[in-house]
């Protein structure tokens, strides 16, 4: 993303860049651990299971090793939020308190899609939570909050809400533009024109952990009325299975607790677990998981005790294996979910409850053992579908601890069932996994140390005088190279602003030469041993090249120029041994 078009002045950009954190940024998104010069965590943009993802502190970029994506605060909130460079500069700029002038609709686009829904679903929870609290018509809604034990503090700090029985007060109250209410999915069009899509409904905002409110979830007060649970439709910033629930309280929590629903959530916010998010009614998926283990190492379950928690428990089971995170199940007693059980037994009973998690794939195994009958052909077929697990897991020990585990539970001899779990061997997830070429390992040591130096500002560039542009030979690094080097006075100078002068396509490699970590006690001798290398290199292609132009000058017989050549030749050959 070079900024050099932007209309945007590039002086803005700069002070944006100046007063923003990047690692503080980033640790809004993902967790990150100090390891060296760099802090590190996983990449928000690839599955990965071990940390590839960079943020150099001082030169204030990051890069991911795996996936090969880098750059500044700009590249970093324009790629993860999906959203504009103009739309991410003023984003930025209001984190960072940095005026924006107010541009002229000639000169300055208008905000995008998705920032204009998300203004329309703050105003839309304003205007859910005020019916709540003063609406006569949400009396009802006040009376089942408060028998549900929900207290004021807790309905105000998550804007709870209440939407209107009526089919048209959403267009009434918000005074905004239909398509765009549609757009949020806030109103539906019908045979007789638009409706509220949320009515006679408690409404629970969601949000990202940034607090942006990306939709709503609404339960319903009549019965009688389906769905008892509703969520808003997809809309260009909401997709059901990518969202939890009150992650944006529970973030930077080593442990998370997930819950099926709102109320859970909620009743246990309010008891003082912080570390609760509910999957919004939803089974939960690959990008739940993604978004988790972000800033989590371990996940707590509440599954019921019944067939439906057992199948849950089946269903996530081998996105936890493949992902390699640690998640353990508690069972609930019979006929309680997670509100009820605090509710009714406290505190206490609760942190006790959460003390006797089994791991989840144990879970699996002791449920799938009580629910087969007696017959080998039961218990064949559900040990088959259990195999299937373990075959995920990548360490042979904790493999062997299962099938263990499984005959322990089926009453199946060990040695039988290690047999038939062999006959179909299948590679464990992460054997065959291809290797990624990371650091730019394919680069000459000496270019690449070079260059991350002068990225890094951990070099004087005067020291460079020996050396040219050229006498890097790596296209991709000899691009980046240029950068530093004025052509037309012929030195090396530092640029300023450089990150919004990098191209799209040496981002890449800039961004992780910015956070490459070079490991010397003595900073000065790599630098000269990095020029020198490279001097000498330049010096041997021209002894090669001056060998060849000879040889051809002999054979043409060309004794002139022969001579001359010679003498360069042995010039360049009393410089090559002088270097050493």
């Amino acid at each position: 993303m070079s900024y050099s078009d932007s209309f945007f002045e590039s002086s803005l950009i700069e002070t944006i860049r100046t007063q923003t954190d990047l690692v503080a940024l980033v640790s809004e998104y993902l967790s990150l651990k100090k390891a060296g010069q760099n802090f590190v965590g996983l990449c928000p943009f690839h599955t990965e299971k071990s940390p590839s993802f960079a943020v150099n502190p001082v030169k204030q970029f990051f890069h991911c090793f795996g996936c090969s994506v880098g750059g500044d605060a700009f590249h970093f909130v324009s790629k993860i939020e999906q959203i504009s460079f103009p739309e991410t500069v003023r984003r930025l700029a209001h984190k960072a308190g940095v005026p924006i002038p107010t541009p002229t609709e000639a000169s300055h686009p208008v905000d995008t899609e998705s920032e204009a829904i998300y203004q329309i679903n703050e105003a839309a929870a304003e205007r859910f939570h005020r019916n709540l609290v003063e609406r006569p018509e949400a009396q009802l809604a006040r009376k089942y909050l408060e028998e549900r034990g929900i207290s004021k503090e807790t309905i105000k700090g998550f804007l709870i809400g209440f939407a209107m029985p009526g089919r048209g007060e959403m267009i009434a109250q918000m005074k905004t533009a239909t398509p765009l209410l549609e757009k949020a999915s806030l109103i539906k069009k019908g045979g007789n024109g638009y409706y509220d899509y949320f009515r006679n409904r408690i409404i629970f905002p969601i949000r990202t952990v940034q607090e942006k409110i990306v939709g709503f979830g609404g339960r319903a007060l009549d019965e009688t009325a389906p769905p008892k649970y509703l969520n808003s439709s997809e809309t260009p910033v909401f997709t059901k299975g990518k969202h939890l629930f009150g992650l944006n309280l529970a973030r930077g929590k080593k442990t998370l607790v997930v819950v099926e629903g709102y109320f859970d959530a909620i009743s246990l916010h309010q008891a003082g677990f912080s570390n609760v998010v509910a999957t919004l009614g939803t089974a939960m998926t690959q990008d739940h998981l993604r978004l988790i283990r972000r800033f989590s190492e371990k996940v707590t379950l509440l599954f019921d005790p019944d067939r439906a928690g057992v199948e849950a428990a089946v269903h996530v089971a081998p996105l936890f294996i493949e992902n390699e995170m640690t998640a353990e199940v508690v069972s609930l007693p019979k006929g309680q979910d997670p509100d009820l059980f605090i509710r009714k037994q406290g505190k206490d009973a609760f942190l006790a409850k959460l003390e006797t998690g089994e791991l989840i794939l144990s879970f699996v195994i002791r449920q799938a053992a009580l629910s087969s009958s007696g017959s080998i052909a039961e218990k064949t077929k559900a040990i088959s579908g259990i195999f299937s697990f373990v075959r995920k897991i990548p360490n042979q020990m904790e493999r062997g601890y299962y099938l263990k585990a499984i005959s322990d539970a089926f009453g199946i001899e060990e040695k039988d069932l290690r047999t038939d779990f062999e006959k179909e061997k299948i590679l464990p997830v992460g054997a065959v996994m291809v290797s990624v070429t990371t650091a730019k390992n394919y680069l000459p040591e000496d270019e690449k140390t070079l260059l991350a130096l002068l990225i890094q500002d951990q070099m004087d560039c005067t020291l460079l005088s020996l050396i040219f542009p050229d006498d890097f030979t790596t296209p991709e690094i000899k691009n980046i190279v240029h950068y530093f080097w004025d052509a037309e006075r012929q030195f090396w100078f530092f640029p300023e602003s450089l990150a919004g002068r990098v191209s799209d396509s040496d981002q890449s490699l800039f961004s992780a030469l910015a956070v490459l970590e070079i490991a010397s006690e003595n900073r000065g001798a790599l630098v000269a041993d990095c020029i020198k290398s490279l001097h000498k290199k330049r010096l041997k292609r021209e002894i090669t090249k001056t060998q060849t132009q000879l040889k051809s000058a002999e054979r043409e017989g060309d004794r002139v120029l022969a001579e001359s050549l010679q003498h360069t030749f042995f010039n360049f050959k009393k410089e090559l041994s002088q270097i050493g």
